[in-house]
């Protein structure tokens, strides 16, 4: 039996790529999409002081929060969002 092809009259439908980056280092992968590089970002690039007030920060949550082996969801997240909030107004 023989077969034919079949011719459709309809264009094919676009094919959805992902958008490049607009900022940032970029590399193309095999399929020539840009991809962000954040690798040469280094986590060296610290502010100056910065080890100091995580230290403050962090030994005040401790006292806060106490220093415990188990903690609950909260307690964690509450001395964590502490840190975080004190080493943001020092920005």
């Amino acid at each position: 039996m023989k077969t034919k092809k079949y011719k459709s009259k309809e264009k094919p439908l676009p094919k959805v790529e992902e958008p490049v980056t607009t900022y940032g280092p970029t590399v193309a992968n095999s399929n020539d999409v840009a991809i962000s590089n954040l690798s040469s970002e280094s986590l060296d690039d610290k502010p100056e002081g910065f080890d100091a007030c995580y230290a403050k920060l962090k030994a005040e949550a401790d006292e806060k929060f106490g220093v415990k082996e188990y903690m609950t969801v909260e307690e964690y997240f509450g001395k964590l969002w502490y840190i975080v909030k004190g080493l943001y107004e020092n920005i």
